[in-house]
This record gives C-alpha cells, sequence and structure tokens, in this order.
C-alpha cells in the first residue's frame, strides 16, 4: 500500500513538472515616453503569476553613473538576451508613436527608418499575432512620443540555462 502510495505521489510530480516546464513565460513591457513621462515596466510571468516586475523612470536615469569597465559582462548579457529573444514569440504589440525633432529633416529620416521596421515587423508577425503599430510624424513640434506594450512569449525549458547565465552575470557585476 504505502509504495503504490509512493508512486502515485512520484507520478504526480513528474506530471505537474512536465506541465511546468511545458508552459511560457510572459515577459511584458509597457511604455510611456513624452515630454512629462519617461518610463518603462517590465514585467516577468509564469502561469499568470508575476514574479518580477520592475519599473524604470528614465527621467531620473543617469547615464554618466553607469560604469564602462564592465563591458565584458555587457557583452555576455547582451549575446545571453539575443538567444532569448531568437527562442521567444511576438504574443501581442500595440504602439502609438509621434515623431518630432528639432529639425525637420532629421524627423523625416526619423519617420521613414520607424515605419520601416515597423513594416517588417508587421509583414512578419501580424498573421499570427496581435500586431499594431500607428506611426506618425509631426514637423512643428519638437517633442518624440510613444505609447505603447510589447509581450513576448518563450518555453520555461528554453529559458532556464539563460536565466542561469544571466543570475550569474548580474551577480558579477555587483561584486
Amino acid at each position: 500500500m504505502l509504495i503504490v502510495l509512493l508512486l502515485i505521489i512520484i507520478v504526480l510530480f513528474i506530471i505537474i513538472l512536465l506541465i511546468f516546464l511545458r508552459s511560457r513565460v510572459y515577459i511584458s513591457l509597457d511604455w510611456q515616453w513624452d515630454e512629462e513621462d519617461k518610463n518603462a515596466q517590465f514585467q516577468i510571468s509564469i502561469l499568470r503569476f508575476t514574479f518580477y516586475q520592475e519599473t524604470i523612470d528614465f527621467t531620473q536615469f543617469d547615464l554618466s553613473s553607469l560604469e564602462t569597465d564592465n563591458s565584458v559582462d555587457m557583452k555576455e548579457m547582451y549575446h545571453l538576451v539575443k538567444s532569448l529573444l531568437k527562442k521567444s514569440e511576438i504574443e501581442a504589440l500595440h504602439t502609438e508613436t509621434i515623431v518630432a525633432t528639432y529639425d525637420p529633416s532629421i524627423t523625416a529620416y526619423l519617420y521613414v527608418s520607424i515605419t520601416t521596421l515597423a513594416e517588417w515587423i508587421k509583414a512578419h508577425y501580424s498573421s499570427k499575432r496581435d500586431v499594431e503599430i500607428n506611426i506618425a510624424a509631426d514637423f512643428e513640434q519638437e517633442t518624440f512620443q510613444s505609447v505603447g506594450e510589447c509581450m513576448i512569449s518563450v518555453k520555461l525549458s528554453k529559458t532556464i540555462k539563460e536565466m542561469k547565465k544571466m543570475k550569474k552575470i548580474r551577480k558579477g557585476a555587483r561584486q
């Protein structure tokens, strides 16, 4: 009787483990960039439970405080994020962006570049996922504005290795 109970527990544990490893990690990024607000909210969820959330306020972000001697760590982190993004899928992308600079020619170049990128994204992902990208140019103002949200998903089994490497790199950078 005890052996049967132990076997049932082991089988249930294996089933739960397989379900967990087959589940997807959802990474959400919401941003707002205008004259007053320059922030982004980053959130990671598994099975609808949020286990990491961070809001970055770019108005108080000091670029000069970033260290330049940890370029090796930044390169490693870049390659890890790049490999993780190759394994991911875009679930949703919504953005409304108004391109405006002090110089109309720069505004025109930015508008064409961003529109080209947006059309490429639409061509690759809009038939499969919820993608809505609106780009406009304002030649009379000088304020770049963008509001949007992006959600990507990755299978958990493909992210565990990269997450361990990222944690190791971040730990080494803090010391």
